[in-house]
């Protein structure tokens, strides 16, 4: 398998060149990668491991902000309704504020992966 430009690669898997080329930097050994820029080439087993980086889907969080309404059964999440999300959710929330959330406005991140969406509390 000969060398291939790093800009086909980030094409072939529909990745931003500028994402491609900070995983190259991260996991690549420089041994596999020459050239700078928008010319650079990725050697045979650079090929190999970037095939397995690409295609792992990254954990993104994203922050919205609610209102605690009340505490679940289970003491470790609290219901809290989000306007931007539009409903009410579970929201895992630390120990030390289990029991002391109701009625204030707190951040919460929702973490998507393949198995759904759960939240969780952010530290403002």
């Amino acid at each position: 398998m000969p060398k291939i430009k790093l800009v086909n690669i980030a094409k072939k898997y529909g990745v931003e060149f500028d994402d491609a080329l900070s995983i190259v930097e991260e996991k690549l050994p420089p041994e596999q990668v020459t050239g700078t820029g928008k010319n650079t080439w990725i050697g045979e087993v650079g090929q190999e491991i970037l095939d397995y980086s690409m295609m792992i889907d990254e954990i993104t969080p994203y922050n919205y902000t609610g209102k605690v309404i009340s505490e679940c059964p289970n003491n470790r999440y609290n219901y809290v309704h989000s306007k931007e999300i539009g409903k009410k959710v579970p929201v895992l929330i630390p120990a030390r504020h289990r029991g002391n959330m109701v009625g204030k406005t707190i951040t919460f991140e929702a973490i998507e992966d393949n198995a759904g969406v759960s939240y969780r509390f952010v530290k403002n």
